[in-house]
């Protein structure tokens, strides 16, 4: 789930607007939405891009925050424990809805830190950040189309 509840609305503005179709349109949609972890995305409309001679599509670059311990033991040692952060971030990445999808598996290790050096609190907040990358193909030949009719009106006009 989004993390800042007015990306959700910026989030859904710019899924209504996008000329992607259908199926992918609303696989995508609920891919971010329904995330079983904590996500932000930090640029809303994402990076726009070039795919081949006739598809256009968008970056989106998504933050995950996961549990580090949970990190921790799985990086170290591949044991994850049944209800971990970690297994809900990798069902969630297997069902990424593009084929043209990328995880970038840098990850970084977050912590507030007490004045008191108290170490339960350390272990309460230590998250590791995630980045993931996902390509979203727009309909180049739709799009074309729009930016077409718009000129036809500002000519008209």
């Amino acid at each position: 789930m989004l993390v800042i509840n007015s990306q959700q609305q910026e989030f859904e503005r710019w899924m209504q607007n996008t000329v992607i179709k259908k199926p992918e349109k609303e696989n995508f949609y609920k891919w971010i939405v329904n995330s079983p972890v904590d996500i932000y995305i930090p640029k809303i409309p994402p990076v726009e891009c070039s795919i081949g001679s006739n598809q256009r599509g968008f970056v989106f670059d998504i933050l995950v925050h996961i549990n580090g311990i949970d990190w921790l033991n799985y990086s170290n040692q591949n044991y994850i424990s049944i209800d971990s952060e970690v297994n809900d971030f990798l069902n969630w990445i297997e069902k990424v809805p593009f084929s043209r999808s990328s995880i970038d598996e840098r990850y970084e290790y977050l912590y507030d830190h007490s004045p008191e050096d108290d170490y339960q609190l350390f272990i309460d907040t230590l998250k590791v950040l995630k980045k993931v990358s996902v390509v979203v193909i727009e309909e180049y030949w739709r799009t074309r189309e729009l930016i077409q009719e718009y000129w036809k009106t500002k000519v008209s006009e």
